[in-house]
């Protein structure tokens, strides 16, 4: 349970602490006092979503920080265990602080975590409902949720099998789509493999095949310069009287006559003879080329359709030629390791159908057990609505098959929670039919039933019983004061006979100092109890009247829980 509330800076509230016991604890005061900020603040203890807006006006930050005692058996020593969070005894203390440039620091137990820690934890120890909160019963995706709440060990043992069989059973259809996948994108990689391997092998490439073809090329292209460059360049060296070949060889000739004279004479000599000589070796290999020279057209043609089809495979596989020649040696080495095993996709066929009949037989008993719990609750919500004044209501649980094809992890059954509020009329989606009243009433009339079932240590009721007034306000009442039986509740109330129902009654008021609001939270005792009820009964003015009706409420009150204890 709560055991104390401290807030700091929040809203309205710059300080406040708040002791509470085990059973129903009453806040009360007008509207717009802080009851529900208070709620709020509690919220945050549980992972509610933060906001700089909740810092009060001229603070740098807010703090709220809770002290919870928790059963020995609760289920949420298991989560702070998860998150290796110390716990010495039955208590935990939570502490969480926002600054006005969002900062969140949540502390448990002293232990620093994050905000989704806190929502773990907050499932075991604060559920709040109010008006936003019957949101959940309206839902019909969460009827399934709630129906199963109600059910016995034997159909919960019988939903986690299932569960764990759907779940299990989902990895394996996961798998078989990643393999199937697999060897669809297999069969797509072998088919491209193959098309490259036949592109590449079919043009018979060889290494620097394409700088060979280039200079060929150029060689074909530049026939004519080429033949007549050469011509020239050995009638040059050549002809009669006037060829350079001829006219160095008598300079060599003048000078073989006077080298003995002078050293360097022997020098000009050397010179002049050997260039005689290379000469003559270079004009006897441009002879030789120009004997060699033969222009084919259809080999540049040829060439030239070669040069393309390298330079599209280069485009594809390269840049350069032995790229794309390694590209191919790879392509073959990866297509002969490339495997598709078919024996594991069939397994896996076989296993899935086997799991589905499997899956189908526990959603047909989970079912079975289902309506068995849909019996009992629709029996237990009657009466309930009887209690609350609600004689001629009638609920209902409807189911409708999913199929077989379609199971979820709930199983195969689709619910929603029916209700008629009056003789002859037709059952319809609760959404449909409850008022605000008649909807404070189920949720009270599910919570009577389910509060000894639940893992939470406190339940708040957020002006749950707005809409209502009279003796059903009295039923009310004695519904929250049973539920408080098995949990402790928390109860933001307008009505005198719901708090007159409370073991212990908190007095919120908002007041105005020095050009500021302060929300004030006062313990009331029994004389100051009697004058808050009488306010509640009276509006404004209190008079004896109303203490005196106060006061009779109050041991009317009394006699409703010794009945109900």
């Amino acid at each position: 349970m709560l055991k104390k509330l401290i807030i700091n800076n929040f809203a309205i509230i710059s300080q406040l602490q708040m002791d509470f016991k085990n059973g129903m604890s009453a806040l009360t005061g007008e509207t717009g006092a802080g009851k529900s900020i208070i709620i709020d603040a509690l919220g945050l203890l549980v992972g509610s979503r933060s906001s700089i807006d909740f810092v009060r006006t001229g603070e740098n930050s807010l703090k709220v920080q809770g002290l919870f005692e928790v059963n020995s058996n609760s289920p949420i020593f298991n989560v702070l265990d998860s998150f290796g969070i110390k716990h010495d005894d039955n208590q935990i203390i939570i502490k969480r602080e926002i600054n006005r440039k969002g900062r969140n620091v949540c502390r448990v137990n002293n232990e620093l975590v994050k905000t989704n820690v806190l929502k773990d934890l907050g499932k075991y120890l604060v559920e709040i409902h109010g008006q936003n909160q019957s949101q959940e019963l309206l839902d019909e995706d969460n009827h399934i949720i709630i129906l199963d709440r109600f059910s016995n060990e034997k159909a919960h043992n019988l939903l986690n099998t299932y569960r764990d069989k759907f779940h299990e059973f989902q990895d394996k259809r996961a798998r078989l789509r990643a393999i199937q996948k697999d060897s669809q994108n297999i069969v797509q990689r072998i088919d491209m493999l193959k098309f490259q391997i036949s592109e590449i092998d079919s043009a018979n490439l060889t290494s620097g095949e394409d700088d060979s073809l280039d200079d060929e090329k150029n060689h074909l292209a530049n026939f004519e310069k080429i033949s007549s460059a050469l011509q020239a360049s050995y009638q040059l060296l050549s002809e009669n009287n006037t060829g350079v070949v001829d006219a160095l060889g008598n300079v060599r000739d003048q000078l073989d006559g006077i080298q003995e004279y002078d050293s360097a004479y022997q020098e000009l000599y050397n010179s002049i003879n050997g260039a005689y000589y290379q000469l003559q070796d270079d004009l006897t290999t441009i002879s030789d080329e120009i004997g060699s020279l033969d222009f084919d057209e259809n080999r540049l043609d040829e060439i030239q359709k070669r040069l393309i089809v390298i330079d599209n495979l280069k485009k594809k596989y390269g840049p350069s030629l032995d790229e794309v020649i390694q590209f191919g040696i790879d392509a073959h080495d990866e297509l002969e390791k490339i495997n598709i095993d078919d024996t594991s996709e069939e397994q896996l066929k076989a296993e899935l159908q086997s799991m589905q009949a499997e899956l189908l037989e526990l959603a047909k008993e989970l079912s079975d057990e289902r309506h068995k719990t849909a019996t009992k609750l629709s029996k237990s919500i009657n009466h309930e609505l009887k209690d609350l004044y609600m004689k001629n209501a009638k609920f209902d649980v409807e189911f409708n098959s999913l199929g077989d094809n379609t199971l979820n992890e709930n199983g195969m059954d689709a619910i929603r929670f029916n209700l008629k509020t009056n003789v002859g009329e037709d059952f319809k989606p609760l959404v449909r039919v409850a008022s605000g009243g008649e909807l404070s009433r189920v949720i009270l009339a599910f919570e009577a039933i389910i509060a000894a079932k639940m893992n939470v240590e406190t339940i708040v009721f957020d002006e749950i019983d707005t809409g209502v007034s009279g003796r059903v306000a009295q039923a009310i009442g004695d519904k929250i004061y049973r539920v408080a039986q098995s949990l402790q509740v928390l109860c933001i109330t307008h009505l005198p006979q719901v708090a007159a129902m409370s073991e212990q009654q908190f007095q919120i008021e908002k007041k105005t100092a020095h050009d500021k609001t302060e929300t004030e939270v006062s313990l009331l005792d029994d004389h100051e109890r009697v004058e808050a009820i009488s306010l509640m009964l009276a509006g404004t003015k209190i008079t004896d009247l109303t203490r005196e009706h106060a006061k009779e409420l109050l041991e009317l009150a009394q006699g409703e829980q010794e009945k109900l204890d």
